[in-house]
């Protein structure tokens, strides 16, 4: 029988007391990350553009007093400079990362995109990431080592007939991250990535608001069904824990199957 969650108690992923950054932290993917990792038994930082969605993880947590929330949009280097720092200022150092943040754009022919829809997925899913982890592994190299989780997407090892860019994007966050794991190893900084295959948030109903379109999405994973933002999370607690202190540089799926290969 698979343990659930809630039946690991904190000693078992091995941070307890561990400082964890978290980037999109205000829904889906990046609110379960935060209770995930608070259930862990970690502090965490929570970080977004919109404060009212992070209150309302902080809200979530196990004890939301202790919880840090701050305002950041990644493309803003000014905003990832004192978000690194405050976390240094309330807890003492910086130990884990997990950069989530990121945007579809706007979906459409490659022919029809502009400069607009560039910028802000570039900026946010590479520009913001590459600048996330410039200072977070700034900060860990002062602390002796850490441990980076970036969010990418299975778009980062298939093509994305809808968007180019997103998939353009994620490619490039697997390429920065192993990278970054080489780069490192020596140091005792671990950075691997975790690849969400369609998963059930509010940002993938928006774009997939006909239900049967929705279903069809379901229907492409082997699993046939859509993963859950825990699902994910659980995933980048494993990857961010000690538990995984031998994998650096790797890029795990968790898509319900659909880049093993076509199931017809």
């Amino acid at each position: 029988m698979t343990a659930s969650p809630s039946s690991l108690s904190p000693s078992s992923f091995g941070l307890d007391g561990r400082v964890v950054l978290i980037t999109g932290a205000g829904s889906g993917i990046g609110q379960a990350a935060a209770v995930a990792f608070a259930e862990a038994g970690a502090h965490v930082a929570l970080a977004g553009r919109r404060l009212e969605h992070l209150e309302e993880t902080r809200k979530l947590l196990p004890d939301p007093d202790d919880a840090l929330v701050l305002r950041c949009d990644v493309d803003r280097e000014s905003d990832v400079v004192a978000l690194v720092d405050a976390v240094a200022e309330r807890f003492g150092r910086l130990n884990v990362a997990f950069n989530n943040a990121g945007t579809f754009g706007r979906f459409g022919p490659l022919h029809e995109d502009d400069e607009e829809n560039f910028d802000l997925v570039v900026g946010t899913n590479l520009r913001g990431l590459w600048r996330c982890m410039r200072h977070q592994v700034a900060r860990m190299l002062q602390n002796g080592g850490g441990s980076i989780v970036n969010c990418a997407s299975v778009a980062a090892h298939l093509g994305h007939a809808r968007s180019p860019l997103y998939s353009a994007t994620k490619h490039a966050v697997v390429g920065l991250s192993k990278s970054a794991a080489l780069q490192y190893a020596g140091s005792g900084i671990r950075v691997n990535v975790v690849s969400p295959g369609s998963t059930d948030t509010d940002m993938l109903r928006s774009l997939y608001e006909d239900a049967g379109a929705l279903q069809a999405r379901s229907s492409r994973a082997p699993l046939k069904r859509l993963g859950t933002p825990a699902e994910v999370a659980n995933a980048a607690v494993w990857l961010a824990s000690p538990l995984s202190g031998y994998v650096t540089g790797q890029t795990l799926p968790v898509d319900g199957g659909v880049t093993a290969g076509s199931s017809a």
